[in-house]
């Protein structure tokens, strides 16, 4: 099953019919690409929401690539086991700010800025020894509340291309427009008008262009339909320019509890509360390029030929989500520790809104089309996959601890549970996107710590997450997404008495599939509108610094 970001047709060939399209048209269409299907929230979408990488944390945690499934003693520790929390024996306070630098690679030519730093926190809490016991089994109890970075939704990315004149497939958006409005069967009126809310968001694009002057609708002996051949010549090359500016992230507020039971076991609690921000916008241009004078397919001059189009996009999605962890370290000897915890599906319920407007040639002073929204009752629910971890520590005295995790997350088990009335995808078509095109994804942490003095510690990491895609990669077209990170990371700490000063260094590369801008696909398998194929590739830096003070 190829990775399509509709799992079935907006209308049957009956409907088609009913509107009198031509015989090439008729085909039956599936419309995606980076710049279509803005209409609603796809499985792509929450399979980016449900990825928590490598996460973030203290700089201790993070130098050591996040490998704290069995360590503990980490404010940390209540966003990946809160059985660590159990290992306190006082009180703690800890701040860590962040510093994150972004650089996009692209197979094209870059375009714009392709670059981004951003601050923020990268992990805040505070753990209170609530409890110490006497001669019991029980030896203490300790309460964790803290606020950690779990993605980084930040990135900037630009680049240009150039199609030369083709008939098939063709190079432009605006013919990938032709199809969906024709099978939508969207028409305008008797007197040529075309308003907005003809159709749902799904269509504004095709409107756009045609309230642009860049589409029109003819007749012959079967009908009317679309066609952009009156003002795009035969003989123009188009210039693709894509640009993509995206704001965001996801942060848990967790409540979290830990005990020690006889210095042997620790068991651990939490439960997080997370906050979604995510604002994308997306610009794609393209300019037609012609050798020549600007003909029809016969070879007839055009008067007034189109020469460039602005197409301008913003999605937005924003709410909350809540899950549960429960985490238990055994100490079967003084130096080795065994960890395990499980995170229970966050339970998202997000908003989102849209806007769409579109400048061509055709307007006077190059002036745009109104700006489309979208922001009426448009919740979305789902759940992100189960995570299920392992882990296993050694240390070597006080000179020294080595750490290693093992991770896994069911993607294919992602589940949603609320879609905003009247959107045409269902529950069990989610479910079956998932079920044929992700699943579970395997992550390895290794973490060592070395202290050459009692007081200073050299820390370095390395992790490998391979990616939730079950086919190959190249069915995954619609979109970039992320089939592969490695995390490289190192850090130093310094204690001074009761404070505790560290520094962390990480550094990510997400390699993603190759994706198109747009596509018209037959039934058949066969392309019939298409941009080229692009990569994007994400390099990201991470600087924190962690201010801990133990009372």
């Amino acid at each position: 099953m190829k990775f399509v970001s509709r799992f079935f047709l907006k209308s049957l060939v009956a409907s088609a019919l009913a509107f009198g399209l031509v015989a090439t048209a008729q085909a039956q269409y599936r419309f995606g690409g980076l710049l279509m299907d803005r209409d609603g929230m796809m499985s792509n979408d929450m399979y980016t929401l449900s990825q928590t990488g490598f996460g973030f944390g203290t700089a201790r945690s993070m130098a050591m690539a996040g490998a704290f499934a069995s360590l503990g003693g980490d404010i940390a520790s209540m966003g990946i086991n809160p059985a660590g929390l159990g290992m306190y024996r006082s009180n703690e306070v800890s701040f860590s700010p962040m510093m994150g630098f972004t650089n996009a690679q692209n197979s094209a030519e870059n375009y714009g800025n392709n670059s981004l730093s951003r601050f923020s926190i990268a992990n805040l809490g505070v753990v209170a020894n609530v409890f110490e016991g006497g001669k019991g089994s029980l030896v203490s109890i300790n309460l964790g509340i803290g606020y950690n970075r779990v993605a980084d939704l930040n990135y900037n990315y630009g680049y240009t291309s150039q199609s030369p004149a083709s008939s098939s497939p063709y190079r432009s958006i605006n013919d990938a427009f032709v199809r969906q409005l024709g099978q939508g069967g969207i028409f305008p009126d008797s007197k040529g008008a075309l308003n907005y809310d003809y159709g749902s968001s799904y269509y504004w694009g095709g409107m756009l262009a045609y309230n642009g002057w860049l589409l029109d609708v003819e007749s012959d002996e079967l009908g009317d339909y679309w066609t952009s051949a009156n003002t795009l010549g035969v003989n123009a090359g188009v210039g693709h320019t894509v640009g993509v500016e995206s704001r965001g992230y996801i942060g848990e507020y967790d409540i979290a509890m830990g005990m020690n039971i006889a210095n042997k076991l620790y068991v651990g609690a939490t439960i997080g509360i997370q906050s979604v921000n995510w604002e994308r916008q997306i610009y794609y241009g393209e300019d037609y390029l012609y050798s020549s004078t600007p003909v029809y397919g016969d070879g007839t001059p055009i008067a007034e030929p189109a020469e460039w189009m602005d197409y301008n996009q913003a999605v937005k999605i924003a709410g909350a989500g809540v899950n549960f962890k429960l985490g238990l370290i055994y100490r079967p000897i003084p130096s080795l520790r065994l960890g395990a915890a499980i995170h229970t599906p966050t339970y998202y319920s997000l908003e989102r809104s849209y806007q769409a407007y579109m400048g061509t040639n055709f307007h006077p002073d190059g002036d745009t089309t109104p700006a489309l929204d979208d922001v009426g009752e448009n919740s979305w629910d789902f759940c992100s996959p189960t995570r299920l971890m392992f882990g296993a520590s050694y240390n070597i005295g006080t000179f020294a601890v080595l750490s290693v995790d093992y991770e896994r997350d069911w993607y294919n088990g992602i589940r949603v549970k609320n879609i905003p009335s009247g959107f045409d995808i269902s529950q069990q078509d989610y479910r079956e996107e998932f079920k044929d095109n992700f699943k579970a994804s395997n992550t390895l942490r290794i973490g060592a710590e070395v202290k050459p003095m009692p007081n200073f510690a050299l820390r370095v990491g390395y992790g490998l997450n391979d990616g939730a895609l079950r086919n190959a990669y190249s069915d995954y077209y619609n979109r970039p997404l992320t089939y592969r990170t490695a995390c490289y990371s190192g850090g130093i700490g310094y204690s001074f008495g009761r404070t505790t000063l560290d520094l962390a260094y990480q550094h990510l590369v997400q390699s993603q599939t190759s994706y198109m801008l747009y596509y018209a696909l037959e039934d058949s398998g066969v392309f019939d509108t298409a941009s080229p194929y692009y990569s994007t590739e994400f390099k990201r830096n991470y600087v924190t610094l962690t201010l801990g003070y133990r009372f």
